[in-house]
């Protein structure tokens, strides 16, 4: 077991074509990118077609601890700069998709956004 974990940014679009903006912290990124696609191709709104893949954009290895408290201040900046829609499972719906996101640790990384 490893003592790391990654707080990563993640995306994908849709049926509706709408961006969906996901942050959130896992020890095995290729499980939780499984994960993610399969579980919003089942979701009821905003589900992922089923010839798309949830796509990660950022990652970064922190400790557990901090990445579950880095993941939760990034969370509660996005709500403050009103950057989409906050639903369940740490998702942002975005109508407007900005040029980035940020997300700030001991600097502040600025992730590009696909347009």
């Amino acid at each position: 077991m490893t003592d790391k974990e990654f707080l990563y940014v993640g995306y994908y679009r849709d049926t509706e074509g709408v961006f969906v903006l996901k942050i959130g912290t896992t020890n095995d990124l290729a499980r939780r990118k499984s994960e993610h696609t399969r579980n919003y191709r089942r979701a009821k709104v905003h589900t992922l077609p089923s010839d798309a893949e949830f796509q990660y954009l950022w990652k970064i290895p922190l400790s557990k601890y901090n990445t579950l408290r880095y993941e939760d201040s990034t969370k509660e900046a996005w709500k403050v700069l009103n950057i989409g829609q906050y639903v369940r499972n740490d998702r942002f719906v975005l109508t407007k998709v900005p040029e980035m996101v940020q997300v700030k640790i001991r600097k502040t990384y600025t992730i590009p956004l696909p347009v």
